[in-house]
C-alpha cells in the first residue's frame, strides 16, 4: 500500500499546478500527503480489523480534516461525525479508486477482491462508474501481484470493464487535463484508464508514477492509483519508501506496518519482472520515433543542435543523475547486447555512428556533438557498445575521436 501513498505525496504539488514533463523533483519540502493517503490508510485499517468500512473512512477523514477532500465527501464526513449514519451519494468520482489499493492485496481470489472493492466504494461512491473504477484498480493489483503480465492485465481490464486502454501516455500528455476529450478528470471514467495506462507504459515503479503525474489533471490521485498498481508489479525502491515516511504521521506508519506484515510480506516483490527490467527497449523505439530522423540529419550536416543524446547514444545506467539519464540508461551488458541486436535500434545506432565517421579529419568531435558534456556521453556510449560488440563501428569512433582514452565507460557527470 505504500505505493499509493508515494504516488499521492509525489503528485500533491502538481494537482493544481500541472507539469507536462517527467523530469521533476520527486520529493520536495512542499510535498504532503492528501486525502488519497488518508483514505488508503483507512481502507487498510478496515481490512485489518473488520467492521463497516464507512466507520473507518469517517474516523480517518475527520481525524485529518484538512487533507483536501471534495465538497460532497466533506458533507458526508460531517453527517457521519454527528449522526454516525450517512448514506452514499451516487458519486462516480475517482475517490473510490484512489482508496481501494489495499483491497488488491488482501484476498486470495479475483471474486473476493472484486466483492471487497464494491463494499469499499459503495458506502459513498455507489454510482456504477464509481464502483467500476474501484474494481478495475483492485483487479490490476491482484493480477500484478500474482504474476500476470502487462498484456494479460490490459486484456482482462478491457474485457471486464470496457475501458479503452488503447492509447499511450506520450500520446495524451499535451491534451489531457482536468477537462479534456476524456471528460471531467475528477471522474473515474476519465482518470482510472489514464492511471492504468501510466502503469502499463512504465519501465519501473518510479517511471510509472512519473508517467501519471506528467499528464496533468488530478495528479495526486492518478499517481496514487498508478503507484498502487506499480507497487504490486515492480515492488517499491527502499529509498523512496524511506523518503515518503518523513511526510507521514505516526498513526499512518502503524497501519502501514501492520498491513505489510499481514498481507504483503508473504508476497512482496523486491525486483521487477526480469524481462521488463532488462529488455524494455520500447522506450527507445518510442523516443526515436520522434527524433531519430532529426538526429541523423543533424549529424550528417555537421553538428548536433537539439536534445536527443540519451536515447540515440544510450549509456550505462548510473553514469548520469538526471531523469533522462536514469530512464534511458542501459542496465549493464545484457541490455546493451539486446539493444545492439534489436532490428531497429541496432541498425539505427550503427547508421548514425557511421554518420559521425563521415566527418573524420574534417570536424572535431566537439564540433559534431555541440558541447563538452555530450562529447562525454558519446564517448561513454561508444565504450559500452564496443565492449559488447567488439570489432564493430564503435571501435572505429573511439580510435578516431578518442585515442588513448581507456576510462570512458566510468565517467560520472
Amino acid at each position: 500500500m505504500i505505493g499509493s501513498i508515494i504516488g499521492d505525496v509525489a503528485g500533491s504539488i502538481y494537482e493544481f499546478c500541472n507539469i507536462k514533463s517527467k523530469d521533476f523533483d520527486f520529493f520536495t519540502a512542499r510535498n504532503r500527503f492528501t486525502d488519497d493517503s488518508v483514505l488508503t490508510v483507512a481502507t487498510a485499517d478496515w481490512l485489518l480489523h473488520g467492521g463497516k468500512c464507512e466507520t473507518y473512512y469517517a474516523y480517518w477523514g475527520n481525524a485529518y480534516p484538512g487533507a483536501g477532500y471534495g465538497g460532497t465527501f466533506k458533507r458526508w464526513l460531517r453527517i457521519m461525525q454527528h449522526t454516525g449514519n450517512a448514506g452514499p451519494y451516487n458519486s462516480c468520482g475517482n475517490g473510490s479508486a484512489m482508496r481501494v489499493g489495499p483491497v488488491g492485496w488482501a484476498f486470495d481470489t479475483i471474486e473476493e477482491t472484486l466483492e471487497a472493492a464494491i463494499i469499499s466504494a459503495a458506502c459513498t461512491h455507489d454510482h456504477p462508474e464509481g464502483i467500476k473504477g474501484a474494481q478495475a484498480v483492485a483487479l490490476c493489483i491482484f493480477m500484478a501481484r500474482t504474476g500476470s503480465t502487462k498484456d494479460e492485465i490490459r486484456e482482462k481490464v478491457t474485457s471486464t470493464f470496457g475501458y479503452d486502454l488503447n492509447f499511450t501516455i506520450d500520446g495524451i500528455r499535451e491534451t489531457y487535463g482536468w477537462d479534456s476529450d476524456f471528460g471531467n478528470g475528477v471522474l473515474c471514467q476519465a482518470s482510472v484508464p489514464q492511471a492504468i495506462v501510466a502503469f502499463l507504459d512504465g519501465h519501473d515503479f518510479e517511471d510509472c508514477v512519473r508517467n501519471a503525474i506528467s499528464i496533468g489533471g488530478d495528479s495526486d490521485t492518478i499517481a496514487c492509483i498508478t503507484g498502487a498498481i506499480a507497487e504490486s508489479f515492480y515492488g517499491v525502491p527502499e529509498n523512496l519508501k524511506k523518503q515518503v515516511m518523513k511526510y507521514l504521521p505516526d498513526d499512518f506508519k502503524t497501519v502501514i506496518s501492520e498491513f505489510e506484515d499481514k498481507y504483503q510480506s508473504r508476497q512482496a516483490k523486491t525486483e521487477p519482472i526480469k524481462s521488463e527490467k532488462v529488455y524494455n527497449l520500447q522506450r527507445f523505439v518510442d523516443a526515436q520515433e520522434r527524433d531519430y530522423n532529426t538526429a541523423l540529419a543533424e549529424i550528417k550536416s555537421g553538428g548536433k543542435q537539439s536534445h536527443w543524446i540519451w536515447y540515440i547514444f544510450p549509456q550505462q545506467k548510473g553514469l548520469g543523475r538526471r531523469y533522462n539519464a536514469r530512464f534511458y540508461g542501459l542496465d549493464g551488458e545484457g541490455e546493451a547486447k539486446a539493444y545492439i541486436n534489436h532490428p531497429v535500434l541496432g541498425s539505427r545506432l550503427r547508421e548514425i555512428t557511421k554518420a559521425l565517421l563521415e566527418h573524420k579529419g574534417r570536424r572535431t568531435i566537439h564540433e559534431l556533438m555541440g558541447s563538452h558534456i555530450d562529447v562525454i556521453k558519446l564517448r561513454s556510449s561508444m565504450t559500452l557498445f564496443d565492449k559488447v560488440a567488439p570489432n564493430d563501428v564503435f571501435a572505429e569512433v573511439l580510435k578516431e575521436f578518442f585515442p588513448g582514452d581507456d576510462n570512458a565507460l566510468y565517467t560520472i557527470f
